[in-house]
């Protein structure tokens, strides 16, 4: 998602996919497991080989309104993670060339909305679904962490805290898994600079708060940029104090902030990715993929 206020804002849409499908469940909150979990299953096992990947995070993994015929669901298909769309060529599919065995072993439980909280409940899905686990597990978040009222400072350690505990669980549930965590894609300066030429979006991102990008007369407020880029910064700084305390743990090192953006590039909400922006996405994502995980045996 983008790194305008409407990222914050996000919509809900508590989709929870896996392997390319488009089910929905909007019962309940975004990430957490379903009712009917079989909690009674045997757990999966791992292999040798890098025979599968998965994602977990918010709705700028889930491909969500990149389908231009249909952009209400999440089109997984699309995801510059894990998606099958040969358009994007997304990590799973450059990973899947090298290493046929990950063929159909993509697994993409990101949901709408979530934030760092929610994970969690995505790795339990991931745990009871995924077939073999995967050795590569990217994860997506920050955007809706973001507070924007003055409180984000306080927040930072608390993220941190959760993220490493959940990044632990992983480690714990699946041996031998990589992690690799992404930053958001484009800076608040990019975007912004994009997004003036949208009247749609200035009303929602105009004011004089930490996040407000724009003032009343819709220029471009420097001020709020500056802000809402230090909020990024603070989050971004925990994802990456927590990842290099941990074996196998990797950052993209910022590399999504540096994506620039076209109109071609937005959905059309002008909020999240299309299949051009996926595209883009994912061959950062491939460039900054380390070795480690790309060579793995």
């Amino acid at each position: 998602m983008s790194p305008g206020r409407l990222t914050v804002a996000a919509v809900m849409l508590g989709t929870v996919v896996a392997c390319g499908g488009d089910g929905s469940d909007t019962s309940r909150r975004p990430g957490s497991p379903p009712a009917s979990a079989d909690s009674t299953r045997a757990t999966p096992s791992t292999t040798v080989q890098l025979d599968a990947i998965a994602v977990l995070g918010h709705s700028g993994a889930t491909g969500t309104m990149s389908d231009p015929r249909d952009p209400s669901r999440d089109a997984t298909e699309n995801s510059w993670a894990t998606g099958e769309n040969p358009q994007v060529r997304s990590v799973y599919q450059r990973l899947a060339e090298r290493y046929p065995a990950m063929r159909n072993h993509n697994f993409n439980l990101a949901v709408n909305g979530s934030t760092v909280d929610n994970i969690e409940y995505q790795l339990q899905r991931l745990l009871m679904e995924a077939a073999p686990l995967p050795d590569v597990v990217i994860v997506q978040t920050i955007d809706n962490d973001m507070r924007c009222d003055g409180t984000d400072p306080e927040n930072y350690a608390r993220f941190g805290s959760i993220l490493e505990r959940m990044l632990n669980l992983v480690r714990r549930d699946i041996p031998g898994v990589s992690l690799f965590l992404v930053s958001q894609w484009a800076s608040v300066e990019t975007w912004a600079t994009w997004a003036s030429g949208h009247p749609d979006t200035l009303d929602e991102n105009a004011g004089t708060g930490p996040c407000d990008v724009f003032t009343a007369d819709a220029e471009v407020r420097e001020a709020g940029v500056r802000s809402m880029q230090g909020i990024v910064d603070g989050y971004w700084a925990q994802v990456e104090n927590v990842c290099a305390e941990l074996p196998d743990c990797y950052t993209d090192g910022g590399a999504m902030q540096r994506m620039t953006i076209t109109d071609r590039d937005v959905a059309p909400d002008l909020n999240h990715l299309s299949v051009e922006g996926h595209a883009k996405m994912a061959a950062i994502a491939w460039k900054a993929l380390p070795t480690e995980i790309k060579r793995r045996r």
